[in-house]
């Protein structure tokens, strides 16, 4: 699984754009149902390294000889999406940018979850997924209602365990009380799932990336 894709975008337009602020981009090397996280940083790379939370930006699609598409539109630092194979992707329209930034498309892994346990099971509220190829590590947990439509929005409030199906055996809870933004220390865990979610008024998506 490809780990990130830096993108170096300008704080306004470039001179003579209507919306371009970046050079064209690829994220055509990721598999055809990768989810990916964006973020943004300022002085990216270096001691000073923070990330660009007050920036909302939009990535277009350079088709030529004709009008460019959007692909995704008014995200800010922690969107997450599935991808577009493309390799003709620019940054657009940033606003509220202070200077110069970097947009970092990494890899993730998505888990679908009912609101509550599932009719047949005491605990569970997802099917089960991995997080193995992860890099080991911290990882970072991005909760949203209405994952990848225009009204997706961070499910802020939600709270859950994640248990390992173990085989005649209890499932153990690997992490709890976890919520939107939460980071946890991962050693590749497989057979995981969500479990006794609350606080959430209707289905959710959890998002995990790499610190």
């Amino acid at each position: 699984m490809q780990a990130k894709t830096t993108i170096r975008s300008a704080a306004e337009l470039y001179a003579g754009e209507l919306h371009r602020s970046s050079g064209n981009f690829s994220l055509e090397h990721y598999g055809r149902y990768a989810e990916l996280l964006f973020r943004a940083y300022y002085d990216y790379g270096t001691p000073a390294q923070r990330e660009a939370d007050d920036v909302l930006f939009d990535i277009w699609i350079d088709e030529p000889m004709r009008r460019d598409p959007v692909y995704l539109r008014d995200i800010r630092s922690g969107h997450a999406a599935p991808v577009l194979r493309s390799d003709r992707l620019y940054i657009a329209n940033p606003r509220g940018a202070q200077q110069a930034f970097t947009v970092v498309a990494q890899s993730a892994v998505r888990v679908d979850s009912q609101a509550s346990a599932l009719s047949d099971h005491k605990h569970r509220s997802s099917s089960n997924f991995s997080v193995d190829e992860l890099p080991e590590g911290n990882l970072r947990f991005y909760l949203f209602y209405h994952y990848g439509t225009p009204v997706q929005k961070r499910a802020a409030g939600v709270s859950f365990a994640v248990r390992q199906n173990r085989l005649l055996r209890h499932p153990p809870v690997i992490w709890e009380q976890v919520t939107d933004g939460a980071v946890v220390r991962s050693y590749g865990y497989e057979r995981l799932y969500i479990a006794d979610p609350r606080g959430a008024t209707e289905p959710f998506t959890v998002i995990i990336a790499e610190e």
